[in-house]
């Protein structure tokens, strides 16, 4: 026969107490049945091969918990493994597994078995990972951050006595729309780990741009703030201009100290007249920011006061309308004057009460929602222009210290001009390497906007090529949605049709087995419907059960891409009452369907009543059980 990857098959189970062997049997490839009296121990061998798998939250019997290990010999993908289990109430045990097969790992010390526990850490995988990579699987992602494990996974292929009423899965305490859902997707094929490696990356791609996002912004806030030309493109040229002119510098100070001579017009350019012209213009700098300043946060205080007067009046006048339509049918018995009499208004008058003026509340009404609009036009334009001169305001007050720094530079130069004597000479060369010193300092913070330049350009090339990825993701997200959704129709479609087929089998005591022609069924809702119900008689309940998942694996004999490890473990096939003769048809039915399969495959299923077509080597294992052999020799 045909190998299929994944295939997971038994071999032997083996099960130990107290250093001695309470169960040995073999398997084989194909139809295995485990057959014997009720309450003789057929499901708690059942519940030992899942268990040694790597099922979790088996309802042990008294009887089983007296074992101390299990062992089984499996077959992953043809190759053989030896796994072993200790048996307890303690929940997440780990696996021994031996690389080879049982005879092998019998002779074996202990030290060449290696132990996984249930769950990975940072250094050793865990025993879902060790088997699922044998099996050349990968894994899948279920709820949350956990990953789907044997147990998950086990929760399908085998189905259980206490699952009765669970069309699909075996009950689980901590179960999940969202694991259904991935366990279906992961058995089906449907799920795709390049869709989900896609999906992470793209997550992880779009944090990343985010992160990247909110750096380049703070940079050109700060750049705002500071005042800082940010066309970063022209740096290179303004450094060239800067190092030409400082090289001309240079060149003059050489010929100075060389020449020792001075032109007319630098003897102007360095005297004492052109330094106090730049001192006062440096002082007339400083006092006309600061006088800006003040006179602006003068205006802002005035603005800010002619906003709350604007507020005041709109509040004001809601009130004034409030108060108009309360008392505006007030009636006057008595003039509040003279305290005359007041003659009643004449009926559906419209003129006050008191003094007999015609009321116009339409026109009443129009005034006010007049000056409401132009006061609240007046109220934005002055939060507006608040607005504007705040802005103002900052920078003048981010300009006063290079201002006062000039100031202080240029008093020091003037108070040093002024003690002390210089030549001409002396003076030009002074002022040449002050002005090389200066364009030094410029051409040096050139520099530095160059590097700074230099990381805005590669954390934008890096976000460019983050955003050409992320598309690149989507595109492919999108075909292997596409993907995903056709291979999800067909599988849906494959299992639907066999279940119909092998439903429409049945001995006729369900109406809508007979017809079966409309069979839907979800994962995440755990549910199977036929015909649009999905409520039977408890028979037909186990019939439903059973046959849906032998079309799951019969499926996954015709379509290579399904990851169904081609094994199933099937309990209960008399539960609910089941007639006679009607559990021999269901066991007839599947090893009928199970004779069509080209591909290697194991069923293994447990009954108290075997059909006598069935009751040969070719399909029997182990031994029978009876209230007097029990499938655990204990005693």
């Amino acid at each position: 026969m045909t190998l299929l990857k994944p295939t997971l098959a038994l071999r032997r189970l083996c099960i130990h107490k107290d250093n001695r062997v309470v169960f040995n049997s073999t398997f084989h490839n194909g139809v295995n049945i485990i057959h014997g009296h009720n309450s003789s121990g057929k499901t708690t061998i059942l519940d030992f091969i899942a268990y040694t798998l790597g099922a979790e939250y088996i309802p042990w019997k008294q009887e089983a918990l007296l074992c101390d290990w299990s062992t089984a010999e499996v077959a992953l993908n043809g190759k053989l493994v030896t796994v072993r289990r200790a048996v307890n109430n303690r929940p997440l045990n780990p696996l021994y597994i031996y690389w080879g097969s049982f005879e092998e790992a019998d002779k074996a010390p202990i030290t060449s078995w290696e132990i996984f526990g249930f769950r990975r850490s940072s250094t050793k995988l865990s025993f879902t990972q060790a088997l699922l990579l044998a099996m050349d699987l990968s894994e899948a992602q279920g709820d949350g951050a956990s990953n789907i494990t044997l147990h998950q996974l086990l929760r399908v292929l085998y189905a259980d006595q206490p699952s009765l009423h669970s069309p699909i899965f075996r009950t689980d305490a901590f179960d999940s729309a969202l694991n259904r859902e991935t366990v279906g997707s992961y058995l089906t094929g449907v799920y795709d780990d390049k869709l989900y490696v896609a999906q992470l990356e793209k997550r992880e791609l779009e944090k990343q741009m985010q992160s990247l996002d909110a750096e380049l912004k703070s940079i050109f806030r700060v750049l705002a703030k500071s005042e800082q030309n940010t066309g970063f493109e022209l740096i290179g040229q303004e450094i060239l201009n800067l190092e030409r002119e400082r090289d001309i510098s240079n060149a003059e100070l050489a010929r100075l100290r060389k020449e020792r001579t001075v032109s007319a017009d630098i003897k102007k350019a360095v005297g004492d007249i052109n330094l106090r012209a730049q001192l006062d213009a440096a002082k007339k700098a400083l006092s006309e920011a600061q006088d800006q300043i003040s006179r602006g946060e003068v205006d802002i205080t005035d603005s800010k006061k002619f906003v709350e007067e604007l507020e005041l009046r709109l509040r004001t006048l809601d009130e004034s309308s409030t108060t108009r339509n309360y008392f505006g049918k007030l009636a006057f018995a008595f003039c509040p004057c003279c305290l005359s009499e007041v003659q009643p208004p004449e009926k559906e008058s419209t003129n006050c009460s008191l003094c007999k003026s015609p009321l116009n509340a339409v026109a009443a009404d129009a005034q006010v929602l007049r000056m409401r609009n132009e006061l609240r036009i007046q109220l934005s334009e002055s939060t507006a222009l608040i607005a504007e001169r705040e802005t103002e305001l900052q920078r003048l007050h981010n300009a006063v210290p290079a201002l006062r720094q000039r100031l202080k530079s240029l008093e020091k130069r003037y108070a040093e001009s002024s003690t002390t004597w210089s030549s001409d000479i002396e003076t030009a060369i002074e002022e040449t390497a002050r002005k090389i010193g200066g364009l030094e300092q410029e051409i040096k913070g050139l520099y530095e906007n160059q590097r700074l330049a230099e990381a805005i350009r590669q954390l934008q090339a890096k976000r460019e090529e983050l955003g050409n990825r992320i598309n690149e993701l989507d595109s492919s997200i999108e075909s292997l949605f596409y993907t995903q959704e056709t291979r999800k129709q067909k599988v849906q479609e494959e299992v639907a049709s066999t279940l119909g087929r092998l439903l429409r089998q049945d001995l006729n005591r369900q109406a809508e087995f007979s017809r079966a022609g409309n069979i839907q069924f979800s994962f995440t809702d755990n549910m199977v419907s036929v015909e649009g119900s999905t409520q039977f008689s408890e028979s037909s309940t186990v019939v439903l059960r059973h046959l849906f998942h032998l079309a799951l694996l019969s499926a996954s004999t015709r379509i290579p891409e399904m990851r169904l490890p081609r094994l199933l473990i099937l309990d209960g096939i008399e539960d609910g009452g089941m007639e006679l003769e009607r559990s021999y048809r269901l066991q007839e039915i599947i090893v009928e369907e199970c004779s069509r399969f080209e591909c290697d495959y194991q069923l293994i299923f447990s009954t108290s009543q075997i059909s006598p077509k069935l009751e040969n080597d070719a399909y029997v294992v182990a031994r029978q059980f009876s209230e007097n052999s029990r499938s655990l020799a204990i005693l």
